[in-house]
Order: structure tokens, then C-alpha cells, then sequence
């Protein structure tokens, strides 16, 4: 019997199934191959979180690395979130004259005038402070700019900035610039004697907008100063003064301002109005009111400043109004005292003083080329004018009037060379009626 054996065929095909099983071991090997793929990545994720902490984490220490750059020719520290900042600087300013004497000897000198460390900056981003000690003088008098401010506050528009300290009350404007980088060595006559003066322990504030400053100030007596025997406080002095800029742009500034001040005693205090024709090294004082007592005095001001490309106008008006005297020649008067000044400068070199109007006050200049870049630096011409009058009502002080010619280089722009010279150019009244001195004087800068 033959058996026949029967080929069973299946729908596909053996090479389709073949086809298939491989197809599925491969899709198999290719699911398991992407599963540790994936596997891979995630780990590779995990460890680039890892190090972006560790990056976030030595991001966080470097907050707390201060750095050292340079602001206005300045080395300033700081936070790296600028939270914290601090400058340490200071001046050297050393003056010599010589005086054509007329009537009155004067003496011719060299002396440091000013010698100053300060330190400055931040805390918190909106608290500032300020601290200068000269060493010209001593002990508590030594000190001169001295406050804590605070600069966080919004009114509308306008920025409120507080400090309670040792400063400049807010009158005048030549009084509360910086002698670093002023026309003159020294102040007009008037400035000097019937603007704000020395600084004052007390509070300020200011109230700045984009074109206008207005600032309230309230002090007691000079700091290192004491209670007179005819008063056993020191006098109230309160301040006040608003500024307008009716111009204001890069180099071309017209500057506008009216200051009020009245200071009074509990009781009764003593005064002197005495000052030297704006030259320090020299004692003498060619006009002198001699002490009077009286229960205070109310001040006004009213001042203007020009500033076009290289040229530059000063000007200011004070007058000074004292409450009754009690005994002596001028018992029971009320004298009344004035002065002005207008003094004019002009860049030869072409720069233009750095105005900042936010503080109403002069920076350094900045020569266009600096002696270290190759370039003669800048050089300013200068004049003024000044009259002071402390006669009136028994009180017989004298009437002063000088004038100015000076020249100032500056090699950079915190280094400067000035040489001025000064004539009186009458005196009236007072101590020294007559008398018409003239003198030479100069001065080395720098600062840092």
C-alpha cells in the first residue's frame, strides 16, 4: 500500500511567516532597545537638574562677591545685586598767596586748606550715607558732611529724598557747591557770609520732579558749636528753597531759584558778621560788624545760573534781616544787611561744566583730551564780581567791593591747577575804611 504524503500549504506562505517572526523579534529587540534609550535620557535629565542646582547654587555665593568698577574716574564697590555699595575717597587742596598789603598787614602763606577722607554709598538699595572727616581741623569740628538718607519714597511723579545728619541747609547755590569744582577758590564775600554758611545738625528733605527741586530744612547751631551765655539753647534754624530749571539739556541749563531762612533763639543770641576778601590764608577782615545781640534774623536769596556749551553765569542776591538789638550803639534797630555776586566762565578748550539736576550742583569737568591721552587737558577762564554791605542802623560793619580774575587747568578730570588774582576794590565804613589790598593766591587739587 502507498502512502502518499499530503503537503499541508498555508495562507501565507512559509517565507511570509518567516517574514513576520522576524519582523516581531525585531520590533521586540527595537521596543527594548528605545526602553533603555529612554532610560539613558531620563538619567541624563536627572543630571543636568543636578547640576543647574549646583550651577544656582554658586550663582547664590557670588551674590555675596563685591566687585570693583569705575564711575566717574571713581573705583566704587559692590554687591553683584547691587543692594550694597561703597566709595572711599578723598581730597588734598593746598593754597598759597601772596598779598600786596596797603594799610593793614596780611601775610603771605602756603597751608593745606582742605585734607579729607570720606566714605560714601548704599544700604538696601534706597539708604544712603555720607561721611567726611577733615583733618585740617579737630576733634568733633573735623567733621563735615555727615547724614543717613533715605531715597525710597514716591510722590506722584517726583522723588522724595529724607537725611538726618550733618549738611548744608537748602539756601543759596553757590553755598552748597562743592569747592572741588567751583569757579573760585573761595566764595564771594556775600555768599560766604549771608548764604547758608557752615553746615548744620538737622533734618532735610527734598522733593525733586523732573525740572524743579523743592527742599525743607531744620538745624540747630554748627556742629561743635555750644549754647551762648545769653542763650541757653542753640538757635532754630529753618530753611527752605525751590529751584526751576526753565532749560535743561545736555550742556545748556538755565537755573532759577528763591531761598527763605529764619533762624531764632529761645531767648536772646550773639552775632558777628566779619569775612575776608575771599582769599583764606590771610586772618584779616576787612569788614566787621563786632557782636550784637538780637533774638535771630529772616534771610532771602534769590539766585540764577547759565550754563551754555563752554560758558557759564553765576548770580545771586541775599539779604538779611535782624530782629531787634538789645544794648548797645544800635539798641532797639533792626539792621538789615545785603549782598550779591555775578562771576562768569568760559572754557577755552571747549568742555562744558557736568551739571547734575537732580542735586543741583557741579561735577568735575571732563576734558575732552586728558594730558594722559595726549591732550592739553581743559582750561577755564574766569571773573567776578562781588559787593557786600554790613552797614545799617547803628551797626557800622562796612561796605566791601572786589573783584576776580582766575584760570583753572585741569589736566584730568579730578586733578586741578588754579591761580586767581583778587583786588579790593573799595572798602566803605567798618574797621578798615579805606583800605584796598590785592593779592595773588593758587591752588593744587586732587581728589580720588
Amino acid at each position: 500500500m502507498k502512502n502518499t504524503i499530503r503537503k499541508i500549504r498555508t495562507p501565507l506562505g512559509t517565507a511570509t511567516i518567516m517574514a513576520l517572526a522576524t519582523f516581531g523579534i525585531t520590533a521586540v529587540m527595537s521596543l527594548q532597545t528605545a526602553h533603555a534609550e529612554t532610560a539613558d535620557v531620563d538619567k541624563r535629565l536627572e543630571n543636568l537638574e543636578k547640576e543647574l542646582q549646583a550651577i544656582k547654587a554658586r550663582r547664590g555665593d557670588e551674590s555675596n562677591v563685591v566687585t570693583v568698577r569705575q564711575r566717574g574716574a571713581r573705583m566704587l564697590l559692590s554687591t553683584e545685586d547691587g543692594n550694597f555699595t561703597a566709595r572711599v575717597g578723598g581730597r588734598l587742596l593746598l593754597d598759597s598767596a601772596w598779598y600786596d598789603e596797603d594799610s593793614q598787614p596780611m601775610g603771605s602763606g602756603t597751608r593745606f586748606r582742605q585734607a579729607r577722607l570720606e566714605a560714601a554709598g548704599s544700604l538696601y538699595r534706597d539708604w544712603s550715607y555720607v561721611f567726611q572727616y577733615d583733618f585740617t581741623n579737630s576733634g568733633e569740628g573735623g567733621i563735615k558732611e555727615a547724614y543717613l538718607g533715605y531715597n525710597g519714597f514716591q510722590i506722584g511723579d517726583a522723588a522724595l529724598q529724607l537725611s538726618v545728619g550733618n549738611r548744608f541747609l537748602p539756601f543759596g547755590f553757590l553755598g552748597q557747591q562743592s569747592p572741588k569744582y567751583s569757579m573760585f577758590m573761595e566764595q564771594p564775600t556775600s555768599s560766604l557770609i549771608l548764604g547758608a554758611g557752615a553746615r548744620r545738625l538737622g533734618l532735610r528733605g527734598d522733593l525733586i520732579g523732573g525740572r524743579w527741586r523743592w527742599s525743607l530744612g531744620a538745624a540747630q547751631g554748627i556742629l561743635g558749636s555750644r549754647p551762648s551765655d545769653a542763650n541757653g539753647d542753640d538757635p532754630l534754624d529753618i530753611a527752605t528753597q525751590f529751584t526751576f530749571n526753565a532749560i535743561q539739556a545736555k550742556n545748556h541749563v538755565l537755573n532759577l531759584g528763591l531761598s527763605v531762612r529764619r533762624q531764632s533763639a529761645k531767648d536772646a543770641d550773639t552775632f558777628r558778621l566779619r569775612t575776608r576778601p575771599q582769599t583764606y590764608l590771610s586772618p584779616y577782615r576787612p569788614v566787621d560788624t563786632g557782636t550784637f545781640v538780637s533774638d535771630g534774623f529772616t534771610a532771602g536769596g534769590a539766585q540764577v545760573m547759565y550754563l551754555h556749551g563752554p560758558f557759564e553765569m553765576e548770580a545771586e542776591y541775599f539779604q538779611q534781616r535782624y530782629d531787634e538789638i538789645h544794648d548797645g550803639a544800635a539798641d532797639g534797630e533792626e539792621p538789615e544787611f545785603e549782598g550779591g555776586y555775578v562771576q562768569l566762565g568760559y572754557f577755552l578748550t571747549g568742555e562744558s561744566r557736568t551739571y547734575k539736576p537732580t542735586l543741583d550742583v557741579f561735577g568735575p569737568p571732563q576734558p575732552a583730551r586728558s594730558v594722559s591721552q595726549g591732550g592739553m587737558g581743559a582750561w577755564q577762564v574766569a571773573a567776578s564780581y562781588s559787593t557786600l554791605e554790613l552797614t545799617d542802623r547803628g551797626i557800622d560793619g562796612g561796605n566791601i567791593d572786589m573783584m576776580m580774575l582766575g584760570l583753572n587747568w585741569f589736566p584730568q578730570s579730578r586733578l586741578r591747577f588754579a591761580l586767581e588774582y583778587g583786588n579790593v576794590l573799595d572798602v566803605e565804613g567798618g574797621p578798615y575804611d579805606g583800605d584796598k589790598p590785592s593779592f595773588v593766591q593758587a591752588r593744587a587739587q586732587v581728589e580720588w
